[in-house]
């Protein structure tokens, strides 16, 4: 896998630990049962198809982050969140 065409997004590591968890939620989703029954949302990396690299780093295709950059401003969490860019060519 080539790193071109990718950002990374990290989570500060100075956000409080319920930022954190509503971020990890949005991005890798989560599991609900109600009566027995499991039900699973999907994340959005699944949707993007991203990476979750380690807790707090997540890794989606540069064509992608404006609509995770989207969904996390949606629910006021960008503050908490840095893009950095993986992009090596020159245009940049």
């Amino acid at each position: 896998m080539s790193v071109q065409g990718y950002v990374l997004i990290k989570v500060s590591e100075k956000a409080p630990k319920e930022v954190k968890t509503r971020i990890r939620k949005i991005m890798r989703g989560t599991t609900v049962t109600i009566k027995g029954k499991g039900y699973r949302s999907r994340g959005l990396l699944e949707e993007v198809n991203g990476i979750a690299l380690a807790g707090g780093v997540y890794m989606v295709p540069s064509s992608a982050a404006e609509r995770v950059v989207e969904k996390l401003s949606e629910k006021s969490l960008m503050v908490y969140v840095e893009i950095i860019s993986l992009c090596t060519c020159p245009c940049r």
